[in-house]
């Protein structure tokens, strides 16, 4: 039988040189016997160590389905020298990847790609190539849910702005973010990912239950959460608070506001829905008089928060009242009367950790009103 394909030459030579070695009698054989066995011998070794798969067998490739090719890969000569072929010879593989007839073959073979994952070389190009694959990707579902569960692979991915743009406009992309951890481990330890989904209303929208592994990490940086938090204000001006209560009930998306520019920012543009509604659904309402006085004391309140409101009035007969934020310093602006009563006009954002006012003289009366949000 002649050969079609380097592969079944190999193949058919394997076999004949094996029979041919194993019937020799080498106790009976002469000089020129020994010396033919030996190249033989040799030669069988080069055969089943020389690396096959390149431009002849990607050419075999465009005759097979996926799973024609799934089914070549589990022959173990097959595979070794395919993954021979992921690293030493990558670029071969490279160029099919970019081929309309070869890319989708080779992606829809669960046994192709996975050793594509595991190729670090092959890995250095996906990343520069991430913007081009991603769609394709998202296309083949067995290549989704693979490229999704490679850690390796992923982190490429979010360190890419323009594929991750492509991502978290990609439905099927999202979803097989939102099931898989090791997608979300990449993602959440990526700005330029994290910030990208900060952008994105679809990818917010899908992903923000995923709390501990994305938004705390989402709402921790100040330049992602700035648009996080202004798409949070969108879906409450649009009547949607699923969202933000789910949000603000997790401990650690509220650990991550403490000190968080990003929130104040959101929080103090001007009439923000976020803002009016954790003024009237969230924040928590105190009310105090104090003895003026020239010590920094607590407002009595005690631990962490975020302050979302503040107003006061002091009745002294000279000097000035300080608020002491951990974000900076702030001057009452009235002398005497009463504590007034707390509204949205009063808004001002910080976090406070720390002495909550003090005066610079020792008389009268300081009347304090502050609405926080408990971290």
């Amino acid at each position: 039988m002649s050969a079609s394909n380097l592969s079944d030459f190999r193949d058919q030579y394997i076999a004949r040189a094996r029979a041919l070695l194993q019937s020799a009698d080498l106790a009976q054989a002469n000089t020129n016997a020994m010396v033919i066995n030996g190249a033989l011998f040799g030669a069988l070794d080069k055969v089943i160590n020389a690396a096959l798969i390149g431009r002849d067998t990607l050419a075999l490739f465009d005759a097979m389905t996926s799973a024609d090719i799934d089914i070549w890969l589990t022959d173990a000569s097959h595979r070794s020298t395919w993954q021979r072929l992921c690293t030493d010879e990558a670029r071969t593989l490279q160029v099919a990847l970019q081929d309309d007839l070869l890319r989708p073959k080779l992606m829809g073979s669960t046994l192709a790609w996975t050793d594509i994952l595991a190729s670090s070389v092959m890995q250095t190009w996906i990343q520069t190539k991430a913007a081009y694959l991603a769609p394709y990707i998202a296309a083949i579902p067995g290549c989704l849910a693979l490229t999704a569960a490679s850690r390796t692979t992923m982190d490429k991915f979010a360190s890419v702005q323009a594929a991750m743009t492509l991502i978290y406009a990609n439905t099927n992309w999202l979803n097989a973010i939102a099931a898989n951890t090791q997608a979300q481990d990449a993602i959440a330890a990526s700005l330029i990912a994290l910030r990208e989904l900060g952008k994105s209303g679809v990818g917010m929208t899908a992903l923000y239950t995923k709390l501990t592994s994305i938004m705390v990490y989402l709402f921790a940086d100040a330049t992602a959460s700035v648009d996080a938090w202004n798409f949070v204000s969108s879906e409450i001006a649009a009547g949607r608070t699923v969202m933000p209560v789910t949000l603000f009930a997790d401990a650690g998306i509220r650990n991550a506001l403490h000190g968080n520019t990003g929130i104040a920012s959101a929080l103090t543009s001007t009439a923000t829905a976020l803002y009016q509604w954790l003024f009237a659904n969230k924040m928590t309402v105190v009310q105090r008089n104090y003895n003026a006085s020239t010590t920094q004391a607590g407002s009595g309140i005690g631990g962490k928060f975020l302050t979302l409101a503040m107003a006061g009035t002091y009745n002294s007969t000279a000097g000035n009242f300080y608020l002491i934020s951990t974000t900076s310093q702030f001057a009452a602006t009235s002398n005497g009367g009463s504590a007034p009563t707390l509204t949205t006009a009063h808004k001002q954002v910080g976090s406070q950790n720390g002495a909550m006012y003090y005066t610079d003289v020792s008389t009268g009366i300081f009347y304090m009103s502050i609405g926080y949000l408990a971290i």
